[in-house]
């Protein structure tokens, strides 16, 4: 029997067993990997970078460029597979929790594509929970060479 908050293991990651209530009242589990983002949430309102500091960060993050449509920092990023492409996006997404910071993103079979920008800036815009994002994005992308 797993309690809710029990610490488990799986493929050598200590997970934890956390559960939600959804809208309608159904229940859904979530494993959270305790160990797999290097940040958390802040309760701070973000600030949005300035043209130079921004101009900074992106010199140091190559593969990262401006959005042609808003202010906002985007990647492409192509894999082996849909299911590499999928599991990618699970990591992403348990750092994206984490941090409370969700990214804009699509996918097609072995593409994904990922747009970040911070609604909470006024006006919205790039601020450093992106530039943060971006470098786990770019930290979990090396080790699977997208």
């Amino acid at each position: 029997e797993i309690m809710l908050g029990s610490r488990v293991l799986w493929r050598g990651r200590q997970l934890t067993l956390s559960w939600r209530l959804l809208q309608g009242g159904a229940i859904k589990s979530a494993y959270r990997n305790t160990a797999a983002c290097a940040f958390s949430a802040k309760a701070t309102p973000p600030e949005r970078l300035s043209s130079e500091e921004l101009s900074s960060h992106l010199s140091e993050m190559s593969e990262w460029k401006m959005a042609s449509d808003k202010e906002a920092i985007c990647r492409t990023l192509i894999f082996e597979d849909f299911v590499e492409a999928w599991g990618f996006m699970n990591s992403v997404a348990l750092c994206a929790e984490k941090a409370n910071h969700h990214p804009e993103w699509f996918n097609v079979y072995n593409k994904v594509e990922i747009t970040l920008n911070t609604h909470d800036c006024v006006p919205p815009g790039i601020s450093k929970k992106d530039i943060k994002l971006a470098r786990e994005i770019d930290i979990l992308a090396s080790k699977l060479k997208a």
